[in-house]
């Protein structure tokens, strides 16, 4: 049966507006000065060319209406997700009968894209998934992806699939326009499908961490689905079918990122790290990690958890500094019905219950409260709490591990902190240390780099970093460690002016705090000759250098650089090549997207 993929209306005017993003100006920052205002702001931007209509609409329904939690909150990858049972009406259950039948050749398809298909009931709730898994088990996409799962607006944000309830039309929504972080890595997208009286039925999502490689792939695959469905399922049952039809989309299979890379780099010393965590895990010991600010230390939290024997079970994250005085018993322990006014007629789980058979991360346990600590440290003792308002005390079983990065017992001493709680929390210490001490800095580095790439470089359009600039981020001393580097690469290929990022491109705080640290005693012309413990250049490098200077001089022009340098043009031509070098004097390509 020949079918039409051309969009339909509504989808194509939604089409239309991510094709605007091919431009490098709208692609690459547009989306990041507006979150990052709102953020800031607490309001969405009025400029018109910083994020789509459909996106600082939706922005607003979830600053006003929905009152979401604002911000970059990494915790969001512990949040339950509402998941309840799922009731569905005789159209519903017709539909998801025809994803099912169209299981296997529609799954290879959406895996080799980068795809998960998401079938979701009229009230947001997760019917049945396909494709592409996304994420780690127990990761808050793989939470997302479990029946029952709750995508409505009022809870995760703007995405494709609750906006598409919400509006009642295609919408798709990618990276930094979703409200919520946790989405960020992703493009979703929602398909709403109608009964003739214009009654909703149910949601077809899709989901991707691939931006812009499925970008059409997204709404054809949905437009497919809209055409099976207006059709009455003839596809269905017909195997070969279907893959005629699935021929006719054209996508391109999704980059994988090599195994290596997948996770971030690990030492042998942090492997050991790893593995005594693991171990104090089995006997149920404390662990107190600590380290500077932005070393990683929730990062280690999880990656104790993956390799340890809670790793099946949730990890719940506390920030100590963050808990209002008068929230905290409600929060870490819960509340019955009634007990306040404003709580919630079911009454509410804390952090110790949700934690139950798995692990309760303290961050930032130095800056608690010291009226707050006494508090912490009964249920410590016991494992045993009882919900504000309730009359009865509730046992857990919860792994604790504590992180700071003050000193604990300087604060002991000051009469800042517990000493029993200290004790109590130390059961065994995990130093994590800075990143500029670390034996695989560089491979850290080369890890952030291909990542943060990968997220936005695309075949069309590929972004390439030239040597100068890895160099200088592996001789930086990152006083910030993993976070600042994170935020300095994302800085450099987000506000960059061109595909080809060189160190015009990186941020001005960051060169001054190279000369600061004086790790570069040079001006920035000579920023490509910095080198490793390596204070004379050798021969080589005197030539590269020499090469690129008389390129620069002569603006490309290779007649005249010859000339200057005293070689032929072939000669010319022929070290160029060797040391990877274009006619502006600059890298070919160093680094670049996977």
């Amino acid at each position: 049966m020949p079918i039409d993929l051309n969009i339909p209306p509504q989808a194509a005017l939604t089409q239309d507006s991510f094709l605007l993003r091919q431009t490098i100006d709208y692609r690459i920052y547009r989306p990041m000065q507006a979150w990052q205002w709102m953020t800031q702001t607490r309001s969405v931007p009025d400029q018109y060319d910083w994020a789509r209509p459909e996106v600082t609409e939706s922005w607003q329904r979830c600053l006003e209406e929905y009152r979401l939690p604002l911000g970059n909150y990494s915790n969001w990858d512990y949040y339950p997700i509402i998941s309840q049972p799922v009731q569905m009406d005789n159209p519903s259950q017709k539909i998801e009968t025809l994803i099912k039948q169209l299981n296997h050749n529609f799954h290879v398809f959406l895996k080799e894209a980068g795809v998960m298909l998401m079938l979701t009931a009229a009230d947001g709730k997760l019917l049945y998934t396909l494709g592409e898994q996304l994420q780690q088990p127990g990761s808050f996409m793989s939470r997302a992806s479990e029946r029952g799962a709750n995508w409505l607006e009022s809870v995760l944000g703007n995405n494709g699939i609750g906006t598409a309830i919400e509006l009642k039309k295609p919408v798709v929504f990618q990276g930094m326009e979703h409200f919520l972080s946790v989405l960020h890595p992703f493009t979703t997208a929602g398909y709403p499908l109608l009964d003739e009286s214009g009654h909703l039925l149910v949601v077809i999502g899709l989901v991707s961490s691939q931006h812009q490689e499925s970008m059409n792939s997204l709404f054809a695959f949905l437009h497919l689905i809209c055409v099976l469905v207006n059709t009455d399922f003839p596809l269905a049952k017909n195997a070969l079918a279907q893959q005629r039809v699935l021929e006719k989309i054209p996508f391109r299979p999704a980059p994988k990122t090599p195994a290596e890379f997948r996770d971030a780099a690990v030492s042998p010393t942090l492997e050991e790290l790893v593995k005594k965590a693991v171990k104090l895990q089995q006997y149920k010991i404390p662990i107190l990690i600590t380290g500077e600010s932005g070393v990683g230390k929730d990062h280690f939290v999880n990656l104790i958890k993956k390799a340890g024997p809670r790793n099946n079970a949730p990890l719940i994250a506390i920030n100590c500094a963050s808990i209002p005085h008068d929230l905290i018993e409600s929060e870490l322990f819960g509340y019955e019905s009634g007990s306040f006014t404003g709580a919630k007629s079911t009454g509410k789980p804390g952090k110790f219950m949700l934690a139950d058979t798995g692990i309760l991360f303290l961050d930032e346990i130095g800056d608690m409260s010291f009226d707050l600590q006494s508090t912490l440290l009964r249920v410590l003792e016991t494992s045993e709490f009882t919900p504000v308002g309730g009359n009865k005390p509730i046992q857990v079983d919860v792994q604790v591990v504590a992180a700071t990065n003050v000193q604990l017992l300087e604060a002991v001493e000051a009469g800042r902190f517990r000493r029993d709680l200290y004790y109590r929390l130390n059961g065994a210490q995990i130093h994590l240390p800075p990143l500029r001490d670390r034996d695989d800095k560089k491979a850290i580095i080369h890890h952030i780099l291909r990542r943060e790439l990968n997220a936005i470089s695309t075949e069309e359009a590929p972004i390439e970093i030239c040597r100068e600039v890895v160099g200088l981020f592996e001789h930086h001393p990152w006083p910030g460690n993993i976070r600042q580097l994170i935020n300095v690469i994302r800085a450099t290929l987000y506000t960059a002016g061109s595909p080809f990022i060189s160190t015009q491109d990186l941020p001005i705080d960051f060169i001054a705090e190279l000369k600061q640290q004086k790790c570069l005693e040079m001006t920035r012309s000579e920023l490509p000759d910095l080198q490793d413990n390596f204070p004379v250049m050798s021969l080589s490098d005197w030539e590269l250098h020499g090469i690129k200077t008389a390129l620069k001089d002569c603006d490309g022009n290779i007649s005249l650089a010859a000339k200057k340098l005293g070689i032929t043009r072939t000669t010319l031509y022929k070290k160029m090549e060797r040391f990877g070098l274009n006619k502006t004097g600059n890298d070919r390509l160093l680094y670049a997207a996977m």
